[in-house]
């Protein structure tokens, strides 16, 4: 829509204005009671949109967030200011695989599926979170094992059909130190075993997995066995979650918001847990 009769139109109402237009008070408000009123529309949803609470599972997505090795930092750029312009819009650079985001079949199968081609039933799913942060406090290699979730079965009953089983290891409280990405000796950072992936592949019927780390493998994999199998059974993998510890204990609902990019081989998204 920026274009040079848009940045008129603008610009000549702001000039008769005298200045770029604010949200008042009144329509602030106002604009509260639309929303109180969308809010007491959710009773009449589905039980997955009647949520009470909303929990953010996402990273806010910035120029510095860190980056698997050898993919380039996301950027941005402001377009149009309400100074200059009269409204206000930037330009984005980021790779597909950057912040908090998806992983696709494609992203590692020649012929696997693409983020505008997976079913949209693919993206919704109750929530599993498995807590392995102790172990991953004390070897920041450490591994999801089957073990692992054979002992979270036990205790909560069978996996659901349909899931995201995600790995909760405490990683993103360090976030914006070294430590979130590894050391000097390379990358580490927790994953999902290869073998856990293969056994939620073959025993259950999952929609994903997803990481509060930067890879469904732990940073010293050489082999990315594990993204092999997820995304080579047709399955999405969501890797820099954010607030899984919130999520420990409760039931809930994901719902992964992405852009339907074209062709895409994942991309930032947006992660909620209906709880």
């Amino acid at each position: 829509m920026c274009n040079q009769s848009v940045m008129q139109k603008v610009n000549e109402r702001v000039k008769a204005a005298g200045a770029p237009p604010t949200v008042s008070r009144r329509h602030f408000f106002k604009m509260g009671g639309a929303l109180a009123a969308g809010a007491a529309l959710l009773p009449r949803l589905t039980q997955a949109q009647s949520a009470q609470t909303v929990i953010d599972l996402s990273h806010t997505l910035s120029a510095d967030f860190p980056v698997y090795p050898g993919a380039p930092q996301a950027g941005r750029e402001v377009l149009f200011s309400h100074a200059e312009h009269g409204f206000y819009s930037q330009v984005w650079n980021f790779n597909e695989h950057s912040g908090t985001h998806i992983d696709f079949p494609a992203h590692f199968i020649a012929d696997g599926m693409t983020v505008d081609r997976l079913p949209v039933e693919g993206l919704v799913g109750p929530a599993v979170v498995v807590d392995i942060a102790a172990r991953a406090e004390e070897d920041a290699d450490a591994l999801l094992t089957v073990a692992d979730l054979q002992a979270w079965e036990s205790a909560n009953g069978g996996i659901p059909e349909g899931a995201f089983v995600m790995m909760y290891s405490g990683w993103e409280e360090r976030l914006g130190t070294p430590a979130f990405s590894g050391d000097e000796t390379g990358l580490h950072f927790p994953g999902f075993s290869p073998e856990a992936a293969k056994w939620l592949v073959s025993e259950r019927a999952i929609n994903g997995i997803g990481v509060d780390t930067m890879s469904m493998d732990h940073g010293i994999s050489a082999t990315f066995d594990t993204h092999f199998v997820v995304l080579g059974a047709g399955l999405i993998g969501i890797e820099n979650l954010a607030n899984l510890k919130a999520l420990r204990g409760h039931s809930a609902t994901v719902v992964c918001g992405i852009p339907k990019y074209e062709a895409g081989s994942g991309g930032p998204a947006r992660i909620l847990a209906l709880a």
